[in-house]
Protein backbone atom coordinates (compact mmCIF):
# COMPACT_ATOMS: atom_id res chain seq x y z
CA UNK A 1 0.00 0.00 0.00
CA UNK A 2 2.85 2.37 0.81
CA UNK A 3 4.40 1.91 -2.64
CA UNK A 4 1.06 2.79 -4.27
CA UNK A 5 0.80 5.96 -2.18
CA UNK A 6 4.35 6.99 -3.07
CA UNK A 7 3.67 6.42 -6.78
CA UNK A 8 0.42 8.38 -6.57
CA UNK A 9 2.12 11.29 -4.81
CA UNK A 10 4.97 11.29 -7.34
CA UNK A 11 2.50 11.34 -10.24
CA UNK A 12 0.64 14.22 -8.56
CA UNK A 13 3.85 16.25 -8.23
CA UNK A 14 4.83 15.58 -11.84
CA UNK A 15 1.39 16.66 -13.05
CA UNK A 16 1.59 19.84 -10.97
CA UNK A 17 5.02 20.65 -12.40
CA UNK A 18 3.78 20.05 -15.96
CA UNK A 19 0.83 22.38 -15.39
CA UNK A 20 3.13 25.02 -13.92
CA UNK A 21 5.50 24.80 -16.92
CA UNK A 22 2.58 25.08 -19.32
CA UNK A 23 1.24 28.09 -17.41
CA UNK A 24 4.63 29.82 -17.55
CA UNK A 25 4.89 29.19 -21.30
CA UNK A 26 1.38 30.55 -21.90
CA UNK A 27 2.10 33.66 -19.88
CA UNK A 28 5.15 34.47 -21.98
CA UNK A 29 3.21 34.12 -25.22
CA UNK A 30 0.43 36.31 -23.85
CA UNK A 31 2.86 39.10 -23.06
CA UNK A 32 4.11 39.11 -26.64
CA UNK A 33 0.54 39.34 -27.87
CA UNK A 34 -0.23 42.21 -25.49
CA UNK A 35 2.91 44.04 -26.56
CA UNK A 36 2.02 43.58 -30.22
CA UNK A 37 -1.50 44.87 -29.63
CA UNK A 38 -0.14 47.95 -27.84
CA UNK A 39 2.24 48.69 -30.73
CA UNK A 40 -0.61 48.38 -33.24
CA UNK A 41 -2.74 50.81 -31.21
CA UNK A 42 0.12 53.33 -31.02
CA UNK A 43 0.78 53.06 -34.77
CA UNK A 44 -2.89 53.68 -35.55
CA UNK A 45 -2.89 56.71 -33.23
CA UNK A 46 0.26 58.07 -34.91
CA UNK A 47 -1.26 57.67 -38.38
CA UNK A 48 -4.44 59.45 -37.25
CA UNK A 49 -2.41 62.30 -35.73
CA UNK A 50 -0.41 62.61 -38.96
CA UNK A 51 -3.66 62.83 -40.93
CA UNK A 52 -4.97 65.63 -38.69
CA UNK A 53 -1.71 67.56 -39.00
CA UNK A 54 -1.67 67.13 -42.79
CA UNK A 55 -5.28 68.36 -43.03
CA UNK A 56 -4.43 71.48 -41.00
CA UNK A 57 -1.40 72.21 -43.19
CA UNK A 58 -3.50 71.89 -46.35
CA UNK A 59 -6.20 74.14 -44.89
CA UNK A 60 -3.64 76.81 -43.98
CA UNK A 61 -1.99 76.56 -47.41
CA UNK A 62 -5.32 77.18 -49.12
CA UNK A 63 -5.89 80.32 -47.03
CA UNK A 64 -2.57 81.94 -47.94
CA UNK A 65 -3.21 84.84 -50.36
CA UNK A 66 -1.34 84.92 -53.66
CA UNK A 67 1.26 87.67 -54.03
Amino acid sequence: MLQFQVNLLTAWWEAAEAIERRYEADRDRGEITATTAMIVILVIAAIAAGGVIAAKIVANAENVPEP
